[in-house]
């Protein structure tokens, strides 16, 4: 299995897509529904993240990066694509970061509740030690001699890591006060658990990543 790490890369690129398409009204690029984010428009006037993409109303297309966001709320272009009077938050985009992070820690909580996540460094060292591991997930926080262990366990045996917020939210999962080190067990039911969390965690972070990308 070919070394990949959230942390230090944005979302991985997808293969091209041969479904629907959807166009960015911030950059004006089209992609596939999975490299964007939905908006529609509340009865309010608000526009409201649709991560799960399955609120009624007609779609409005983001490219999944933080400075899209940004653009389309301060050039107005949610009115524009909308041709309606819309209001979006002034931090629309901070909250479609607690969005996306909320989702992937909703995964990594269900893994914990089926038994397949763990958390401390020594429980995550014997889980790499007993080859039960399938991800690990680090911390914001995480450096020093921790981290440098786990990334060479990651170059050796192909092991993803992944960054997915900080310590306070990954021990709230666990119910602790916080939580640096976290391994997902292999999922025996083919890897829905790894494979959900691995793409949250990158999708999140890409979405941070790309910050400052886009004139405004």
């Amino acid at each position: 299995m070919a070394f990949v790490s959230a942390m230090s890369r944005a979302e991985p690129e997808a293969p091209p897509s041969t479904g629907p398409q959807r166009t960015c009204i911030a950059t004006g690029e089209t992609g596939a529904p999975e490299r964007m984010i939905r908006f529609v428009i509340g009865p309010e006037g608000d526009v409201v993240p649709d991560l799960a993409r399955r609120l009624p109303g007609r779609g409005i297309w983001v490219k999944a990066e933080r400075a899209a966001v940004e653009r389309a709320v301060a050039k107005n272009l949610f009115a524009k694509a909308a041709r309606a009077s819309v209001k979006p938050a002034a931090d629309l985009a901070d909250r479609v970061e607690r969005l996306l992070l909320e989702r992937a820690l909703a995964d990594l909580s269900r893994a914990r509740r089926a038994g397949r996540a763990i958390a401390g460094f020594v429980k995550v060292e014997q889980m790499v030690g007993q080859r039960r591991a399938g991800l690990l997930i680090v911390a914001d926080e995480a450096d020093g001699d921790g981290l440098g262990k786990l990334e060479a366990v990651s170059r050796a045996t192909g092991l993803s890591i992944a960054r997915l917020g900080d310590a306070a939210a990954l021990g709230g999962i666990f119910g602790r006060e916080h939580a640096v080190y976290v391994a997902v067990a292999r999922d025996d039911a083919g890897g829905a658990f790894i494979e959900r969390i691995e793409a949250g965690a990158a999708r999140w972070r890409g979405y941070r990543l790309n910050s400052s990308l886009i004139e405004k």
